[in-house]
């Protein structure tokens, strides 16, 4: 799915705090291994930049000998976070002396910041506030806090467009923005207030908990280079163990039906996502696939026809199902309708 164009976290710095989770699992985040980073990163600061920089998060880069990433905050913009790959064995900061290097991570940091700063003001001109914001292939993904119901969805989804087509107006692909439900934002770590906010909003405790419960996506189309407000859709996204109870319940429910009408087919899985039906936040529009008969090898059918079918949350069927033939391209390629 695409994002919008524009929005990116320049050479993913702000992962740095999510991936120090798995560093530490794997003995990466230890102030020991990068303390000869950090001295150097500290030294040129001072020497470039005295009073204006403040080490606040140093980690292990992979592989070790890469040396380390090195974060700083910036005294004159509490938003912004500033970050330095250091090399203390090499003697320098990515084959550069450090005081270019400097110069261009608190260029980039400014800028991220600055973008922060218009992401946020784009939704709360709209009476969202955004609570966390998510990097993931190069883009930012915001969530805000609403409670959608079959009454509200529409006017929500609305409502966001128009946040949308004033954040990211030329944009690529779709955008998208998480929703999160006011029970689990209220449920929000605190998280270190000292940090600046394009950390704190990023942090991977904030992010793991916003995730941890069911959430919605809107995503709107992007027209003619611009995100258009009126396309919003949206899906569910669910913890992984309700996600496997939902596809399960689905896959089994269409393989009863398909048994009363081609008794030959074999259910494939649950495919794609998962769209609510228009107005509604307890119905939902998907596919699963199927073959005409198993697989001769005894392998798992991938599916060469779907059946297009409504259900509610937990993935019993609403209505009868129909059937879609031929859903794969010459190349294998799943092709099934946007609408089922």
């Amino acid at each position: 799915m695409g994002r919008a164009r524009q929005r990116w976290w320049p050479g993913g710095a702000v992962g740095g705090v999510l991936v120090c989770a798995v560093a530490l699992a794997l003995g990466g985040c230890g102030v020991v291994s990068t303390k000869s980073d950090r001295q150097l990163a500290e030294k040129a600061a001072g020497e470039h930049y005295p009073g204006l920089l403040d080490v606040v998060a140093a980690r292990t880069l992979f592989p070790a000998a890469a040396g380390s990433e090195i974060t700083f905050s910036l005294a004159d913009d509490p938003d912004a976070a500033v970050t330095l790959r250091v090399d203390a064995e090499a003697g320098g900061c990515g084959g550069e002396e450090c005081g270019a290097r400097l110069a261009e991570a608190i260029a980039a940091g400014r800028q991220r910041a600055e973008a922060l700063r218009a992401m946020r003001a784009a939704f709360a001109g709209c009476g969202y506030e955004v609570v966390g914001v998510r990097p993931g292939g190069g883009t930012w993904t915001p969530w805000v806090v609403a409670e959608p119901a079959n009454a509200t969805v529409t006017r929500i989804l609305a409502d966001l467009g128009t946040c949308v087509a004033a954040w990211a107006p030329d944009a690529t692909g779709s955008v998208s923005v998480h929703i999160a439900a006011p029970e689990a934002a209220a449920a929000l770590p605190a998280g270190n207030t000292a940090l600046p906010t394009v950390l704190r909003l990023s942090g991977g405790e904030l992010l793991a908990a916003l995730a941890g419960r069911p959430y919605y996506t809107a995503s709107y189309t992007v027209r003619d280079g611009r995100a258009d407000p009126r396309s919003g859709r949206a899906y569910l996204s669910r913890p992984y163990a309700d996600g496997r109870a939902f596809d399960s319940t689905v896959t089994e429910a269409v393989g009863a039906w398909l048994r009363s009408v081609e008794p030959s087919a074999e259910p494939g899985t649950a495919s794609g996502i998962w769209w609510l039906k228009p107005g509604t936040v307890d119905r939902m529009t998907g596919h699963v696939t199927f073959c005409d008969a198993p697989r001769a090898d005894g392998r798992r059918c991938a599916g060469d026809h779907a059946v297009a079918l409504t259900v509610d949350p937990r993935g019993n069927p609403v209505g009868e199902p129909r059937i879609i033939r031929d859903v794969r391209g010459p190349d294998g390629t799943l092709r099934l309708p946007e609408e089922p």
